[in-house]
């Protein structure tokens, strides 16, 4: 088995036994998995632990890595290859969106996902390789997997309020209106996020979005994006 996992899963093994884990916190965060109930701030401190002791991984290495652990049967080891995609960026930046399509096929839930997909690439990563990106969120968009439709939004939220690059608005809108009329709470409560950061940038046109789309978009979508166009928090 390779040693990398290892050391990562025996970390994890020994942090939860200082911890009580519960079938009520899995059903929280949406997922079916096994969870040994760590706190983020438990996950943060493995990951920069294993970190410290392998900074020099190998790409190949790296890949091999977090294909074991989105693999794995427990939560931890899932949302660890999240963490581990924020704290190594140069490694992260190598990485072909591609791997993405396989990797999302093993998460479920809110948590799982967004684990993966909030905040972990830049505006500049994903205009890097922009053509590679808007192919594979479209596609996630379209995908029969909740998860990887719930990607496609996931994805562009935090890039959107950073940057008023006209790809990256056109791509949110468009996945916006695809999913629009969906009401599983993965997807409506995603699509409430992006409107919302698609503010910063595009107030007009996200009132201009919403008064139009006022049959079609989740009620829960219409009422937390026009208090933050009311208020300007959240």
């Amino acid at each position: 088995m390779n040693k990398f996992y290892l050391e990562i899963l025996e970390a994890i093994k020994q942090e939860a036994k200082k911890t009580k884990q519960t079938s009520e916190t899995s059903g929280y965060l949406g997922h079916r998995h096994f969870h040994y109930g760590l706190s983020v701030p438990q996950r943060r401190v493995i990951a920069n632990a294993w970190i410290k002791n392998n900074d020099d991984i190998s790409l190949t290495k790296f890949i091999t890595l977090l294909d074991l652990l989105y693999r794995g049967d427990s939560y931890e080891e899932k949302s660890m290859a999240g963490l581990l995609l924020g704290y190594l960026p140069k490694l992260r930046r190598q990485l072909n969106p591609k791997l993405f399509d396989n990797w999302l096929n093993y998460l479920e839930g809110w948590a799982e996902i967004d684990s993966t997909c909030q905040s972990n690439f830049t505006t500049d990563e994903i205009l890097l390789k922009w053509n590679d990106w808007e192919k594979f969120i479209k596609s996630f968009a379209d995908n029969k997997s909740v998860s990887k439709r719930r990607a496609s939004l996931v994805l562009l939220t935090g890039v959107v309020n950073n940057s008023n690059d006209k790809r990256l608005t056109g791509l949110a809108f468009e996945v916006i209106d695809k999913l629009k009329s969906e009401r599983d709470i993965l997807i409506t409560k995603a699509v409430s996020w992006l409107l919302r950061d698609l503010i910063r940038h595009n107030k007009i046109r996200v009132e201009k979005y919403l008064e139009e789309n006022l049959n079609y978009l989740p009620i829960i979508a219409i009422r937390e994006t026009k208090n933050k166009l009311r208020t300007g928090k959240k």
